[in-house]
């Protein structure tokens, strides 16, 4: 972790700590506190702590949880927000001696995650905060969307809000099936006041579904790995739900998984090339190396 980043957790830390305790706050204070500009107090609050109940008190000019949020914000709230961005399991320990020393760190960072790169943009950031209520109050929305160098036009029933490799994608009901929007590829965001109902079996669809490919019809794809990556393999899962069907006597695996779509599997043999090899069905390894031989012009 950077320097920068590293005080910007601390500062972060400490506010929403002081806001814990039912401290009024404010900009010009805080600035000199710290030796930044307001300007950046103000987005420490107003944006980077925006979901934490905090509100302005206008007749102090100040900051102040409000009084359903104090005294909440403690090691099983960090432990639930885990949980929501999905990287509880990442650590091997999540307690509250760890999240201390990461909130409160010494001069050497201990603890360091190289995760993905994430997209981010202004738009991005808007719809966001705007579907997220959208789903919260159940209103259907409208957007246009750019999906094969077109513009389309959707009405749908936002379920969730769904990050995938760095990728952020809403979640909906369109024409009675769950689809997939990336999220940056959404424009002119409409939410209306037109409320419905949501379905709880597509609930749960959502919650048992490992891809951003919906689609009720799956279809099993078996993988061989040669012995000199089968480790990686062995030690997680570098193909989305896969299985280790056999060890062969050589070191090597047969693998297999049940896919939505072709590109759940074909990115990650790629990459794998040389060392992996569609076994079935054959006519997905036979358009893979044809691909490649159009690629390499044979």
């Amino acid at each position: 972790m950077s320097k920068k980043n590293l005080l910007l957790a601390t500062r972060l830390a400490d506010i929403l700590l002081r806001f814990n305790r039912g401290e009024t706050l404010t900009l010009s204070g805080l600035a000199e506190e710290y030796g930044v500009h307001q300007r950046t107090i103000r987005r420490d609050i107003e944006e980077r702590l925006s979901i934490t109940g905090i509100e302005k008190n206008a007749a102090l000019n100040g900051y102040s949880l409000r009084p359903e949020y104090l005294g909440k914000f403690d090691a099983s709230s960090i432990d639930t927000f885990a949980c929501v961005a999905g990287v509880k399991g990442l650590f091997p320990v999540l307690d509250r001696k760890m999240l201390q020393s990461m909130f409160y760190p010494t001069s050497t960072q201990n603890i360091l995650v190289m995760g993905h790169h994430y997209i981010k943009s202004e738009q991005q950031t808007d719809n966001f905060t705007r579907l997220q209520q959208a789903i919260d109050e159940r209103r259907r929305v409208s957007f246009s969307y750019y999906k094969r160098a077109e513009q389309r036009s959707y009405s749908v029933e936002p379920y969730q809000l769904i990050n995938h490799n760095g990728v952020w994608y809403l979640a909906a009901q369109h024409e009675e099936k769950i689809k997939k929007f990336t999220l940056g590829k959404i424009s002119a965001l409409n939410c209306t006041f037109d409320l419905f109902e949501r379905s709880q079996a597509l609930t749960e669809t959502l919650k048992n579904e490992e891809s951003v490919w919906s689609t009720e019809q799956k279809f099993e794809v078996v993988i061989k790995v040669s012995p000199e990556v089968a480790e990686y393999f062995q030690r997680r899962d570098l193909v989305v739900g896969q299985i280790i069907e056999k060890e062969l006597t050589d070191g090597g695996l047969i693998i297999s998984t049940n896919v939505s779509h072709k590109n759940e599997v074909l990115p990650v043999v790629q990459y794998w090339l040389p060392h992996l090899r569609i076994i079935s069905p054959e006519n997905l390894q036979q358009e893979m190396e044809k691909v490649i031989r159009n690629y390499l012009g044979i």
